[in-house]
C-alpha cells in the first residue's frame, strides 16, 4: 500500500509541475499554443482511433465491449481528424475541456481539504481556500462568453500555473503531515487492514 501512495504522489507531482509548464507556455505564447494543442491532440487522438480500429479487426473476437472499443475508436479517429483539419473548431471546444478538467480537479482537492479536516489538520482550510480557488476559475473558464481567444488562452494559462502550484503545496503540506503523523501514532490507518 505504501508503494502505491508513493507512486500516486509523484504522479501528482509530475501532473502538477505539467499544469505549470502548459501554463506557462499558455501565458507567454497564447496564440501559437492553442493551435499547437489542437494539433497534438489531434495526432494523439488519431493515432488512438487507428490503432483500435486495426485491433479490432485483427481479434477473432467481435462482440461485447470490443464493439463499444470499435465505436470509441471510430470516434477517437474521427474528432482527432477534425483537430487536425480543423485546429479553429478544435480550439473553441479546448477551453470548456479544459476548464472542465479544472473543475473537477478543484472538487477533489476540495473533497481532500475536507479529509484533512476530519484527520485533525490544523491548517485544514488553506488546501480548502486553494481548492475554492480551483474549481471557481474552472467555472470562469467553462463559462467564459465575454473573453477574446489570445485572453482566454492566458487565463487558462494562469489558471493551470495557478492549479499546479496549488497541487504541488497540498501534496507536500499533506505529505509532511503524514510523516509527522506516523511518528506520534505508531499504527498506521493506511496499513492496517
Amino acid at each position: 500500500m505504501k508503494e502505491f501512495l508513493r507512486n500516486m504522489k509523484i504522479s501528482f507531482i509530475l501532473a502538477a509541475i505539467l499544469y505549470i509548464v502548459l501554463g506557462l507556455f499558455l501565458l507567454l505564447w497564447p496564440d501559437t499554443s492553442i493551435t499547437v494543442i489542437c494539433l497534438f491532440f489531434g495526432t494523439i487522438l488519431l493515432i488512438y482511433g487507428l490503432v483500435t480500429v486495426i485491433s479490432f479487426f485483427l481479434r477473432d473476437s467481435r462482440q461485447g465491449n470490443f464493439v463499444l472499443e470499435l465505436f470509441l475508436g471510430i470516434v477517437a479517429a474521427a474528432i482527432g481528424l477534425l483537430f487536425l483539419i480543423r485546429p479553429a473548431v478544435a480550439a473553441s471546444v479546448l477551453p470548456m475541456i479544459v476548464g472542465l478538467f479544472v473543475l473537477v480537479d478543484g472538487l477533489i482537492n476540495l473533497k481532500r481539504a475536507i479529509e484533512l479536516r476530519g484527520l485533525f489538520y490544523q491548517r485544514w482550510t488553506i488546501p480548502l481556500v486553494l481548492s475554492l480557488c480551483s474549481v471557481a476559475l474552472g467555472l470562469i473558464v467553462v463559462f467564459r462568453p465575454f473573453l477574446a481567444a489570445e485572453a482566454l488562452a492566458m487565463l487558462i494559462g494562469a489558471v493551470l500555473i495557478f492549479e499546479g502550484v496549488s497541487d504541488l503545496w497540498t501534496i507536500f503540506k499533506v505529505s509532511h503531515w503524514t510523516k509527522e503523523y506516523r511518528k506520534l501514532h505508531p499504527v498506521d490507518p493506511i496499513d492496517f487492514e
